[in-house]
């Protein structure tokens, strides 16, 4: 036990030893331990309660110290401790799942330990409906310390050897996320002092009587699991409306503003604009522009809907680019922000480019001037994305007209909308840069009355410009 608690320092600190009852000197020689290592603390009990018993005592002590999350693992020797580290790390990454051991057996493990354990798991699987517990019986696990206090109080059995496989089942029951990680076991000969405390007989016995009351309490559960099942394979799907969603709140929930929560929540759930731009660039290699970013809604969304490439934000509103800078650096890896005006060439860039809702506010030459800009900055092969509202004579127009006036009114947008381009001034003042427009405008009404449309523009790859030469042909 001493050279268990030993090592795990070596990994991680601090480590809490449960001592459950024992009635050798062992207790005397950890408060020894205690004593010399501040790291260490010893939770004794005068007698055997069960394993789970006295880890919920532990866990609900943890919380009180102000821990989120435990690791449980053996004493005996069984579990790797230098492989904490890397479980915790794991943890920090997901800190709302179970990071489960899934144990490596190498020749010492006894074959009667490793096929029953299969029959465990199997039954884990069908009480879950597929909850994914990679193993149920091992008990190097981390777990977030609420759920884990919460579904042992919900229950008066999972207290003694039936611990790790019914906790497993309940937390699953609760849609808590499993990540399972390989994690070697090694079981010790008596010569090297192991001793296992497993009695088949009355533990075989504990752990059937487990199994009859979680298959029967799945059974109940069904058409909950089953909807659970449902919803997480519409999360595995990147591109489903579930997912979809989950990324719009998870960009409007770090902005700190209650307000800009509300709005940034409801943009993205109306407005096309952040999967069109997705699905043109997804396909495509390069990194991004994002010129009139304002907050960085935009470079958000796109991360959040699994977009790798580097992002860099331009916008001329030197609060909006700061409170921009803040996110991407608690958040978002790889998005840059600057203030700068989006009639100038951003330095240094090469790649995609995109235009949302700005023209209308600059003057008809100072638009040409952006077409200039935002076209030197696009590669052969490159994209650069156009969304505007266009002036024509429809209602759409009227109404786009009063909804800008009215964003000035309320100081929300304060520039003064000076020219809306028309079809012809958009498509001929790109092309004179050398851009291509791919197909025609794409209507960006959404579920809002306003005239939105995209234009996708494209310079043509280098293969295309430069074409072989026949050797055979007259101009040879």
């Amino acid at each position: 036990m001493l050279l268990t608690i030993r090592e795990a320092l070596e990994y991680w600190a601090p480590v809490w030893v449960v001592v459950d009852g024992s009635d050798d000197d062992s207790g005397a020689r950890l408060d020894e331990l205690a004593r010399s290592e501040p790291h260490v603390r010893v939770l004794r009990f005068a007698r055997n309660r069960g394993k789970g018993a006295v880890l919920l005592d532990g866990a609900r002590e943890a919380v009180e110290a102000g821990f989120s999350h435990v690791l449980t693992m053996d004493a005996d020797g069984q579990h790797s401790a230098r492989h904490i580290a890397a479980m915790m790390r794991k943890s920090e990454q997901n800190p709302k799942a179970v990071i489960l051991g899934k144990p490596m057996f190498d020749d010492s493990a006894p074959a009667l330990r490793v096929h029953g354990r299969k029959i465990s798991n199997a039954l884990a699987a069908i009480e879950t409906l597929g909850g994914g517990i990679g193993d149920s019986l091992f008990g190097m696990r981390v777990y977030p310390a609420t759920p884990l206090i919460e579904v042992m109080e919900s229950t008066r059995f999972a207290r003694r050897f039936d611990f790790e496989a019914e906790v497993a089942v309940r937390l699953a029951w609760e849609q808590v996320e499993m990540i399972n990680v390989d994690v070697p076991v090694r079981y010790l000969s008596k010569e090297e002092g192991g001793v296992s405390h497993f009695n088949y007989l009355r533990d075989n016995l504990l752990l059937s009587w487990m199994n009859f009351r979680l298959l029967l309490g799945g059974l109940l559960r069904l058409p909950r699991l089953i909807r659970g099942r449902q919803l997480q394979r519409a999360l595995d799907d990147p591109d489903s409306e579930l997912s979809i969603e989950r990324a719009a709140l998870r960009v409007a929930g770090r902005f700190p503003s209650h307000w800009f929560k509300r709005y940034s929540r409801s943009k993205m759930a109306t407005d096309p604009i952040f999967e069109a731009v997705l699905s043109e660039l997804r396909p495509l290699d390069g990194e991004i522009l994002d010129l009139g970013c304002g907050q960085g809604v935009m470079a958000f969304y796109l991360k959040e809907r699994g977009l790798k490439r580097k992002i860099r934000g331009v916008d001329h509103d030197v609060d909006r680019v700061h409170a921009a800078e803040l996110l991407a650096r608690r958040y978002y890896h790889g998005i840059t922000f600057e203030p700068g005006d989006v009639c100038d060439r951003v330095s240094g860039f090469n790649g995609h480019v995109v235009i949302t809702d700005v023209l209308q506010y600059l003057s008809a030459e100072n638009q040409q001037l952006v077409y200039h800009s935002a076209a030197r900055c696009v590669p052969p092969g490159g994209r650069l994305l156009v969304r505007t509202a266009l002036a024509d004579k429809s209602l759409r127009f009227a109404i786009q007209r009063s909804a800008d006036f009215l964003a000035r009114l309320v100081r929300w947008i304060p520039a003064k909308t000076r020219h809306y381009p028309d079809v012809d001034e958009l498509v001929e003042g790109l092309e004179r840069e050398g851009l291509q427009l791919q197909g025609e405008l794409r209507k960006q009404w959404g579920r809002t009355p306003l005239n939105l449309y995209l234009a996708v523009f494209a310079r043509e790859p280098v293969d295309h410009l430069m074409r072989p030469v026949d050797p055979e042909s007259d101009s040879a």
